[in-house]
């Protein structure tokens, strides 16, 4: 699952970011919101946002080992039946405190919409 990297602060301070894609699937789905604190210690089964090379990534810590700054830690989508490559522990930018669930009527709408343009441009091409 990722998130708009646009949205990235600077400073500490708990800022609220979109989730995009399924992996976290019940706990988040595509649409919530989640308030991630910068400054809050992590702990094993935290739902936590990890820098990736293209991307912030929301899953939730599954093992850690080792201790301190050197740790790997293996994080896990809910939705994901194995965990994600080992990353050092400066990797985690920060813990999950909280979600906003996208109202149902939006999502409907979106996907009503999608569904719409799809049949729209296969009407045009013949």
């Amino acid at each position: 699952m990722s998130l708009d990297t646009a949205a990235r602060p600077a400073q500490p301070a708990p800022r609220w970011m979109r989730v995009h894609g399924a992996s976290m699937t019940p706990a988040l789905r595509p649409g919530d919101q989640v308030l991630v604190d910068f400054s809050r210690r992590w702990a094993c089964g935290d739902v936590v946002v990890v820098g990736a090379l293209r991307a912030l990534v929301v899953h939730r810590i599954v093992a850690v080992h080792g201790a301190g700054d050197d740790c790997e830690v293996i994080t896990q989508g809910d939705a994901v039946g194995r965990g994600d490559q080992p990353v050092r522990a400066g990797a985690i930018v920060g813990v999950v405190v909280r979600v906003r669930r996208q109202h149902w009527l939006r999502c409907w709408l979106e996907c009503w919409w999608r569904r719409w343009q799809e049949w729209e441009a296969l009407r045009a091409v013949g």
